[in-house]
C-alpha cells in the first residue's frame, strides 16, 4: 500500500515541531519589549512562532513564566558579557571604559533590552523588582566601588552614581532602542552592524571625557 504523499507547505500548527528554545525566548522578549506585558498574549506569541496553540503553555506554564524566562535569557547574556570583559587587574579608568563600551555594544545588537527596561522601569511591580534584583543590582554592586575609588583618586568628578547609571544605560542605548526616531532624525548609519563598534567607542569616550575633572 502506497503511503499518501505529505502535502507541500507549512505543516498544520498541531503538527509543527517544537520551536528552538532560543528562538522562543527571543520572540517573547521582543514581543514584551514592544507591546508590554499586558499587551502581549500567549496566543499572539504562538501565532508569530507558528506553533501549536498550547505549546508555550506546556513548555512554560503561564505568561508570567514566559516573561521571566525571556528576561533571564536576555539580561542574563548581558550580565555574562559585562562580567566576562571586566579585567579586575586592569587600570580603573580602563575598566570603566571597557564596561561602558561593552554595555553599549551589546545593546546595539539587543535593543529590545532597553525597550523592555523603559516599559518596566516606569512603574513599580514584581517584574521591575525581578530585573533589578537579579540583574541590575549585582552589576551596580560590582562597579560602584570602582566609581568610588576613581572619585577618591581624583580621576573622575564626584558625579552621583545615579547620573552615571543613566548616562550609560539610557544615553548609551537610546540611539539603538529608538530605531525609528534615529532613522527619521539622522541616518541608518549607527544602526548598521558595520558601524556599531565605532559608535560604541564614541559613546564610551564621550562618557569618560564627561566624567574626568
Amino acid at each position: 500500500m502506497v503511503k499518501p504523499a505529505r502535502p507541500k507547505g507549512r505543516p498544520p500548527k498541531d503538527e509543527a515541531p517544537a520551536a528552538p528554545e532560543e528562538g522562543v525566548l527571543q520572540a517573547a522578549l521582543i514581543a514584551f519589549a514592544t507591546h508590554g506585558f499586558q499587551g502581549t498574549s500567549v496566543r499572539t506569541l504562538n501565532r508569530e512562532l507558528g506553533v501549536s496553540h498550547n505549546l508555550l503553555h506546556q513548555r512554560f506554564g503561564s505568561k508570567e513564566a514566559i516573561w521571566r524566562a525571556a528576561a533571564d535569557w536576555g539580561f542574563g547574556k548581558l550580565v555574562t558579557q559585562l562580567l566576562a570583559t571586566d579585567d579586575e587587574s586592569a587600570q580603573p579608568l580602563t575598566r570603566l571604559h571597557t564596561f561602558v563600551r561593552t554595555f553599549v555594544r551589546f545593546n546595539a545588537d539587543h535593543p529590545e533590552l532597553q525597550r523592555l527596561m523603559d516599559i518596566e522601569g516606569g512603574q513599580a511591580g514584581e517584574r521591575l523588582d525581578y530585573i533589578s534584583d537579579t540583574f541590575v543590582s549585582p552589576v551596580i554592586d560590582r562597579f560602584l566601588p570602582l566609581r568610588n575609588a576613581l572619585v577618591e583618586s581624583g580621576d573622575i568628578r564626584p558625579v552621583p552614581p545615579e547620573v552615571i547609571y543613566y548616562m550609560i544605560t539610557s544615553g548609551g542605548g537610546a540611539m539603538f532602542a529608538n530605531q525609528a526616531l534615529t532613522e527619521r532624525l539622522f541616518t541608518r548609519a549607527p544602526l548598521k552592524p558595520s558601524h556599531r563598534d565605532e559608535y560604541a567607542d564614541s559613546i564610551a569616550d564621550f562618557i569618560m571625557n564627561a566624567l574626568r575633572p
